[in-house]
């Protein structure tokens, strides 16, 4: 019931949405000026959520800021990979297609290559509603045989459709099979609060290593401060499911 209605509060929250059932809204309405307020309020919602400075300033506050393996000394014994690195597998091609997350496992590899990880846990089975069936670490385990990393050296959980389940599912393996030795988390940055702190309730001392960062330096180009972007509005998305997240976990008791 819980993944159900975190589904539905993102699709709630949502900034598009907002904007989308304010036009419907202004479009609907027979009042002149209360129109033309609905359609003011769903434009100024617009020029705010697509623009470029704004959002990756609050994306960078949000984010925790990423840094050079060379900086691991010492080998981990796990490193823990979170799902979101795959959107879906093509039958058709024959292939699973990456998502703009696929920093995420490009990043896992390299310090296994690097030997800054010993072993990689996949965590993430299917968080998506329709399809239950497809199980993300069982996708990424055929990509990382392919790239070289051995069997041995690779542990899956793939029954966890949410952080709160990667984090509980990852800590009950960790301590079946190698209870104190030390762990590196890997995920997006942005999404890297959120996971430190399921971890830590669910028990289990992790490393962050955040990856992927979607925030910029600011540039004071027209196009990077006051020319509209579409990404703009997909990074407030990802943001308001972060702190939805958040929120809703806190109540929940996850964190």
């Amino acid at each position: 019931m819980f993944f159900l209605l975190s589904k539905i509060m993102d699709f709630i929250l949502s900034p598009l949405t907002w904007i989308v059932v304010l036009m419907i809204l202004g479009f609907c309405m027979k009042n002149g000026s209360r129109k033309r307020i609905l359609f003011v309020a769903s434009f100024t919602l617009l020029l705010f959520f697509t623009n470029p400075f704004v959002a990756h300033k609050v994306v960078d506050i949000w984010e925790l800021q990423p840094y050079n393996s060379n900086a691991i000394e010492q080998p981990y014994d796990v490193g823990i990979l979170l799902g979101g690195s795959l959107k879906y597998y093509d039958s058709l091609i024959g292939r699973p297609v990456y998502s703009q997350s696929v920093d995420r496992l490009l990043q896992t590899i390299a310090l296994y290559k690097e030997r800054k990880i010993k072993k990689i846990l996949l965590s993430g089975g299917s968080g998506v509603l329709l399809e239950p069936e497809n199980k993300e670490s069982v996708l990424v385990l055929r990509v990382l045989l392919q790239s070289g990393v051995l069997l041995s050296d690779v542990m899956i959980e793939n029954e966890s459709r949410n952080t709160y389940e990667n984090a509980l599912f990852s800590t009950k393996i960790i301590n079946g099979k190698c209870k104190g030795c030390r762990v590196l988390l890997i995920t997006s940055a942005f999404h890297m609060r959120r996971s430190i702190a399921c971890f830590k309730k669910a028990g289990l001392n992790v490393t962050p290593f955040p990856v992927d960062k979607k925030s910029r330096k600011p540039q004071w180009t027209p196009d990077r401060t006051l020319l509209p972007d579409i990404e703009s509005l997909g990074f407030w998305d990802m943001l308001s499911h972060e702190w939805v997240g958040m929120i809703s976990y806190k109540m929940a008791g996850y964190i």
